[in-house]
């Protein structure tokens, strides 16, 4: 048993838990989620900016 194992053997004992793998699952979510709403803001953004100089359909002419 080299002295990871030992340090991991111990913790376990004591009562704590590695939650490392929760932790990567989490970060990945939330770089996920900061993705998708980056995303979402560069279309929103980019459909605001080129609303305003194309011609629209519904405007009236008289």
């Amino acid at each position: 048993m080299d002295s990871q194992e030992q340090y991991e053997a111990l913790l376990a004992r004591w009562g704590f838990e590695d939650r490392r793998l929760e932790r990567q699952t989490r970060r990945q979510k939330q770089k996920e989620m900061i993705a998708n709403v980056a995303s979402l803001f560069k279309g929103l953004v980019h459909t605001m900016l080129h609303t305003g100089t194309k011609p629209s359909s519904l405007q009236t002419t008289h």
